[in-house]
């Protein structure tokens, strides 16, 4: 064990940065380092409950720059640690780090791990680590390679022969291709075509004639349907030589076979080949482990020509995957065919057969110089097929306890990542159509890398390709991320003086300055970067984020943390020597540092200001510069905050961001104290976290937030005015455009870009000097900020108890709560379980949302009752009359099965209370004949402020197709999805260009699999992603059955829908028909007829989904926000 005591005698320093397990991968990262003496034999122990230990070696030594920067000491620059191991069947267990000094061990604990993942009872704990493969593209590497690897097929595999076996169950439209590309070979072989008893009589058809043209082919017919193991065993038991097992839906490239086979003639040890392909799981490309698309819709042959050049490593593989795999005929022979007992007609057998080959002393491998097009791609599965994955998986594992966990070691290391990345990397340079920008950025992260990452999501979705390097200080590499769609490309490289030869060599045409700062050898760069651009004809941008051009502490902060006002280099020179911010130490002098900047600056075609006053800073330190533009930041749409009344007592002075000492939180940190002392009854609110330690009951902070939280947050925390106490000359500040767009008051010092837009703004308060005592005094005496003192407190509050958080209620208790603090009223939120705990006095009334704890809610009514205050229940679903409901489709799930129990609970709990607050008008009429004499008011569903901010700033998506969408949210709308297949089907058989976005928890009916290659699916997304995610569709579906369930479900889907301006085409109900005006703002369909009649409109008709997307959007925007809220809701739950 290891002390406090022994930490400090040893000067011991150390942070864990993750110690967790992720199915079976258990991961540990940090570092750790002594003051005093160097730490040797540094390795990672794991014990479990039962005090067995498991030693693993991992890394230690790795630089960590950061650590160094933070500490100052030598041991601190090589003191990271990293390891990761497959961990299995131990429950729980405790990491540590052991190391020794003087020939004594000592052991740190990192972490405690309790392990989530399913295991098996009488199996041993098993641990094994996994050596770290980080492959990435070497580009100086790449450059230097002057021939890439020519395969040649020796001569005396000629003489031999292979079969190949097809097992063929329907797949017409397959045949073709396949047939006709088999023969892309020179190598002999017999071609055994075994016919599954297929159903299509076409196949049998094409296969009797393709046999009678072709003397090498052995065609059997199968009498019955033996599935895909007896029908392969079958062609195994008249092979007489090595085997090639190919799929019906395989399409293949020249000299395939040769490829294949080559590693099985030239190597007794091994059983089985597979190459690459579109969709093959652990031998995918170019997405390891998915199922993809032929790579930019190139060719096998395309495709191919690049893997061709790949010199083969012939990585091992925990299983070949069947669709093309090479089979070794002595190995075959001694373990056997495919095992039929135990997987039946398929799903299983090959990796089975591949274990039992590794358990024999036998290899399969990866022949990484082949691929092939496998078009199995987002097959959608039969129930059948379902049961037949979930069953075999089990059987499999019980052949091999370890199979899933040597899958799972080979996917952490994915040995020929650097592989598929340099082939997509080589086929995106040698089909490139679009212009490619390269941006140089640091890897700090922070607004300058937000703004980047902002531009590369506009620069993909028009289709540009997009490149960053960064210098990794940690690693002391430059790391190049190639963007082009949906994916990455990792690339790197060491040494600066290549820089020329790799802007050349990626073929930019324009460069980005993002910034720059903990490049080393800058002067280097900058010279490279100017030279190789004017060599090329290359434009280049630069970006003035902040001031690292004009002064290597980038914030203008002298060595006393205070604004420097550009002195002279002299100066300059002498503060330099005692700055703690400085982030180049290779400078120099400043003479040289600003000459140097000067000349690259004036180089650029564009040198991009975000402010006037940085204009004036810049212009100051380097002269005119005719090519410098004023562009300043665009932070898209804020709603404006309309405070009517306070919530509080007290005089709240906002924050907003990150503190840090520059952005002035030693100021902050003064102001707090004065306030504390004097007893004043003002609160500084910081709406964010700081980096500053303050610890004062005067002073609060919410901690991380979103930019769509902060209007939410602004009017939760009662702020009167925000203070910007940034004490540097900010280019921008993103916070003061948002602050100001909210309709805040706002005040800063007289300094940057903020004081630039403050002065102008009717609220902008202007602070005359950089002090906390200026800052105290604008506070107390400033007129704006009286007058938010004077506005009438309110203090109304109401009780919100919950069952639990789950997704329905955020669109019902946190939106209500917004809408009640819009209007000044203030609430909390509590679960049932923790309602004991709140003193109910303070509270005007209480509104319990979906609770099914009758005895909880009973005791809760009583105690309301006694202060002669209502309870209101809120519900947004027809879930308490079983009866009612049961034959909906979704209730025949298996999590349904103590569904009845549960809506009886729910109309128990219903009965106790005063009121009900419901989603919609159909919802209402139930509850009324149901409870009769109490009140029901309807408040709709309506668009929080972060889920309107997220939709206002969405991405639209240029494509040249239509895409209908569907997002089911739950299993809740399986059946309806079913409502409108048929049509949906038709329409997509029809045209091409009618492509289906789909996903949630709904589950693909089987027939979708004819227009697989037309449907994009996505899992279960965030509700802050889900905005987006609407907006890459061009039309919204909304089917619902017609039952009394759907017709009291909200307009959510066509409310988020419109937001975005995305159309949408809904089943008919009499709530439906109420809200969407049909033609309109919208389409409703009563029958299939008018569901085909009305895509079809949509399909061919750009304007008018335009026209009813605008109108749905604008209807939207004026009657679902929640700074709106119906008379009648305001004043049953208030009083």
């Amino acid at each position: 064990m290891f002390s406090k005591i022994q930490q400090k005698r040893l000067g011991i320093y150390y942070i864990v940065d993750e110690c967790r397990q992720n199915r079976s991968i258990l991961t540990i990262k940090g570092w750790m380092c002594s003051s005093k003496y160097k730490l040797k034999n540094v390795h990672f122990l794991i014990e479990d409950q039962s005090k067995n230990r498991f030693s693993i070696k991992g890394k230690y030594g790795i630089i960590r720059n950061d650590v160094y920067q933070e500490l100052k000491l030598d041991n601190a620059q090589k003191s990271g640690f990293y390891a990761q191991a497959v961990v299995e069947n131990i429950k729980e267990y405790s990491v540590w780090i052991v190391f020794t000094y003087e020939s004594k061990r000592y052991r740190l604990h990192l972490g405690k791990v309790v392990n989530d993942e399913e295991s098996s009872k009488d199996a041993e704990g098993r641990i094994a680590e996994i050596e770290s493969t980080e492959k990435v593209i070497d580009i100086v590497e790449k450059l230097e390679k002057k021939n890439s690897c020519i395969f040649k097929f020796p001569k005396e595999y000629y003489a031999q022969s292979v079969d190949i076996i097809v097992p063929v169950y329907n797949g017409y439209q397959y045949l073709e291709k396949l047939l006709t590309s088999i023969k892309l070979t020179d190598m002999n072989y017999r071609l055994i075509l075994i016919n599954d008893k297929s159903p299509d009589t076409r196949v049998e058809d094409y296969l009797e004639a393709y046999a009678k043209e072709n003397d090498n082919v052995i065609l059997l017919n199968n009498e019955e349907n033996l599935g895909f193991v007896q029908t392969v065993n079958r062609g195994f038991a008249i092979s007489q030589n090595h085997v090639a097992l190919v799929n019906t839906d395989v399409e293949l490239p020249s000299q395939w076979l040769e490829r294949l086979m080559l590693p099985i003639f030239e190597n007794k040890e091994i059983a089985s080949t597979t190459p690459f392909t579109t969709c093959g799981t652990i031998c995918s490309f170019p997405k390891f482990g998915y199922d993809n698309k032929l790579f930019l819709d190139l060719t096998v042959e395309q495709i191919d020509s690049e893997f061709k050049k790949i010199q083969p490593r012939y990585e091992e593989l925990p299983t070949g995957v069947g669709f093309c795999m090479g089979i070794n005929r002595e190995v075959l022979q001694e373990i056997g065919n495919f095992d039929a007992k135990t997987f039946g007609k398929g799903y299983g057998e090959e990796n089975d057969w591949c274990q039992r080959a590794i358990e024999k002393g036998y290899k399969n491998v990866h022949v990484e110089n082949l691929f092939v097009f496998h078009n199995h791609g987002g097959s959608f599965k039969s129930e059948d097929k379902k049961r037949y994955l979930k069953e075999h998986e089990k059987k499999l594992l019980q052949k091999h306890p370890a199979y899933s966990s040597d899958v799972a070691k080979f996917c952490a290391q994915d040995p020929n990542k650097d592989i598929r990345q340099s082939v997509e990397f080589e086929l995106l340079r040698k089909y490139k159509t679009e212009k490619t920008i390269l941006a140089f950025d640091h890897s700090l992260g922070g607004g300058a890398t937000k703004y980047l990452e902002n531009k590369k999501k506009q620069c993909l979705a028009e289709g540009k390709e997009f490149i960053i390097i960064r210098y990794d200080y940690l690693k002391d590499l430059f790391k190049i991320s190639y963007y082009w769609k949906n994916d990455e490309l990792k690339m790197q490289y060491n040494d600066t003086k290549n820089l020329p030869r790799i802007l050349e060599y990626l073929c930019i045409d324009e460069i980005w300055i993002n910034e720059l700062v903990t490049y080393p050898v800058l002067y280097e760069q900058l010279k490279n970067i100017k030279e190789t651009a004017k060599k090329n004809n290359i434009p280049v941008k630069m970006l003035f984020h902040d001031f690292f051009a004009v002064c290597p502490t980038i914030n203008l902060l002298n060595n006393e943390d205070k604004y420097c006002e550009l002195p002279s280099c002299e100066t300059c020179n002498q503060c330099l020597k005692n700055n703690k911010s400085l982030q180049a130490l290779d400078y120099g002098s400043m003479e040289q540092w600003r000459e140097e900047w000067k000349t690259f600056l004036r180089s650029c075609d564009e040198v991009v200001v975000f402010s006037n006053s940085t204009k004036e800073i810049a212009e100051k330190t380097f002269g005119m510069l005719e090519n410098i533009v004023v562009i300043p930041h665009q932070i898209g749409y804020m709603p404006r905050i309309e405070k009517k009344n306070k919530t509080t007592k007290t005089l709240n002075i906002g924050l907003l961001g990150v503190l840090t000492k520059h952005k002035g939180g030693d100021i902050v940190a003064q102001l707090v104290d004065r306030i504390e002392k004097e007893n004043l009854d003002i609160r500084i609110k910081l709406i964010g976290t700081s980096c500053v330690d303050i610890n004062s009951p005067v002073f609060s902070q919410t901690g991380a937030y979103t930019r769509g939280s902060i209007p939410r947050l602004t009017l939760e925390n009662d702020i009167d005015a925000f203070l910007i106490p940034s004490i540097w000359p900010e280019t921008f500040s993103y916070t003061t455009e948002e602050i100001m767009k909210m309709g805040m008051p706002v005040m800063c010092f007289d300094i940057g870009a903020p004081a630039e837009r403050v002065k102008k703004y009717k609220k902008g308060i202007i602070i005359p000097k950089i002090s906390a005592t200026s800052v105290y005094e604008t506070i107390t005496r400033n007129q704006v900020i009286k007058e938010c003192c004077n506005k009438k407190i309110n203090t109304q509050k109401i009780l919100f108890v919950v069952q639990e958080v789950t997704f329905s209620s955020r669109y019902r208790i946190d939106h209500l709560r917004e809408q009640l603090i819009r209007k000044g009223i203030s609430s909390e939120c509590v679960s049932i379980k923790d309602v004991k705990k709140c003193n109910l006095k303070q509270y005007n009334s209480v509104v319990a949302y979906r609770i099914s704890d009758f005895d909880k809610l009973k005791r809760l009514k009583k105690k309301v009752q006694k202060l002669n205050k209502n309870i209101f229940y809120d519900i947004d679903d027809y879930i308490f009359n079983y009866e009612d409901i049961k034959d909906t489709g979704f209730l025949r799930g298996k999590e349904y099965r103590n569904y009845e129990n549960y809506t009886k609970l729910i109309k128990n709990c219903m009965t106790l209370c005063d009121g009900y607050i419901v989603s919609t008008l159909s919802l209402k009429k139930v509850i009324e004949e149901q409870f009769p004499g109490k009140m029901v008011v309807v408040n709709r569903n309506v668009a929080s402020m972060e889920m309107t901010i997220a939709s206002l700033t969405v991405d639209k998506v240029e494509k040249d197709y239509i895409t209908l969408g569907y997002f089911s949210g739950t299993k809740t709308h399986n059946d309806d999805f079913e409502s409108i297949k048929e049509e949906l089907l038709d329409i997509m058989r029809k045209n091409v260009n009618v492509h289906l976005l789909i996903g949630g928890q709904i589950e693909l009916p089987a027939e979708f699999n004819e227009v697989k290659d037309q449907i994009e699916t996505f899992k279960f997304v965030a509700w802050q992603d889900l905005p987006q995610l609407i907006a890459k569709a061009d039309i919204n579906l909304m089917p619902l059955e017609n039952m009394i369930f759907h017709e009291c479900k909200s307009e959510n889907k066509w409310m988020e829908a419109a937001l975005v301006k995305v159309p949408t085409i809904a089943s008919w109900n009499n709530e439906l028909a109420t809200v969407i005006k049909d033609g309109v703002d919208g389409f409703l369909c009563k029958n299939s007829e008018e569901w085909t009649n009305k895509l079809q409109q949509f399909i061919k008709n750009d304007d008018l989904r335009n026209q009813l997307a605008v109108a749905a959007h604008e209807r939207v925007m004026k009657e679902y926000m929640t700074d709106d809220m119906e008379l009648e809701v305001f004043k049953t739950i208030v009083g």
